[in-house]
């Protein structure tokens, strides 16, 4: 499989806005606007903001992204509740950069989540955001019970004067399945990564406090980010990827998601290595960094001693400086 090293987007500097206030301040015009939970903002998603995009170019309105944190099933279903894709930074830094002038994240609480379908529409889109058209996706459901089906939100188009279009599914060719943030979960949980990868469309990111090392990776010449994974986040396959690492401006790296078996093993953890860093300071993460994993080069191996992981390590390297040089700009949907 050919697979994209499309140099990710910035997470540093992602705005979004909190309450429809700032939004309604933030607007210069009525907006087109998507609604959606868009974990992972996958290619089934990004149907649904192209459309927006295309609605909103063509009558010189900005495209606002209404999305919800945390995701609604952790109030609504807790049991329920998937891990998640994306996390709020990441979610925000795709959704801009598939096209979104302004993000609104909604907090999702037992009070938003007891509103009707009506009031959402009425209060929040139409009086406060004086909504001008409305895009979402054929399954999503809004309002408490999710009685805010695509079809109840056509009526409340129609009584109220205001455009709303519903997006049809997107099938993945090769698989012949709906894509959809489930499917993706399953593909991630069952290590099927590149699958992944095609279904989002965009490297998959992973986010994490920056914690201390063992410094083994710098005794072997290959100095690590050292990543704390919440709790709440789809960790990738055990293994060896290629990305990009930085929240401020994306680095070619390779990362690994293991225990160390090496050394004896240990608790999961996940590392990043930058390649070429020439300025020390664009080396110094910030207290929370973000890996974009764009290709599974190898999975994890035991090693008898530091020497043969070594070796091992710089091959891993000419292999993920090969596929990068090589692979760029390749398009994740074939």
């Amino acid at each position: 499989m050919q697979v994209p090293f499309p140099k990710p987007p910035a997470i540093s500097g992602s705005a979004y806005l909190e309450d429809p206030e700032s939004a309604r301040k933030a607007l210069t015009g009525r907006p087109v606007i998507c609604i959606g939970t868009f974990d992972g903002v996958h290619r089934g998603q990004q149907a649904i903001l192209a459309r927006g995009l295309a609605i909103a170019r063509a009558n010189n309105c900005q495209l606002l992204v209404v999305t919800f944190h945390p995701h609604p099933k952790t109030i609504v279903g807790p049991h329920l509740a998937p891990l998640l894709l994306t996390e709020s930074a990441e979610k925000i830094a795709l959704l801009h950069s598939y096209g979104a002038d302004l993000v609104l994240q909604l907090r999702f609480d037992k009070q938003l989540a007891s509103m009707s379908a009506g009031d959402f529409l009425g209060e929040i889109l139409l009086k406060r955001l004086e909504v001008a058209s409305i895009v979402i996706g054929h399954d999503f459901g809004f309002g408490k019970g999710r009685e805010g089906t695509p079809e109840f939100l056509q009526k409340w188009g129609y009584l109220n004067g205001r455009q709303v279009d519903i997006v049809p599914p997107v099938t993945d060719m090769l698989l012949n399945h709906r894509i959809s943030s489930s499917l993706i979960r399953d593909s991630i949980a069952n290590g099927h990564f590149e699958q992944a990868i095609r279904l989002l469309g965009h490297p998959y990111p992973v986010s994490g406090e920056v914690v201390p090392g063992a410094a083994r990776g710098r005794h072997l010449g290959y100095p690590t980010w050292n990543l704390d994974l919440s709790g709440c986040k789809l960790p990738p396959p055990v293994g060896i990827y290629a990305g990009w690492a930085g929240r401020r401006t994306p680095h070619p790296a390779m990362a690994y998601y293991g225990s160390n078996p090496t050394f004896g093993g240990e608790a999961s953890r996940f590392e990043a290595h930058l390649f070429d860093i020439d300025e020390p300071e664009a080396a110094r993460p910030e207290r929370v960094e973000t890996v974009w994993l764009t290709a599974y080069v190898r999975p994890e191996v035991r090693f008898d001693n530091a020497d043969a992981l070594k070796k091992q390590l710089e091959e891993d390297e000419r292999v993920v400086r090969d596929m990068m040089s090589t692979q760029r700009g390749k398009n994740p949907q074939t």
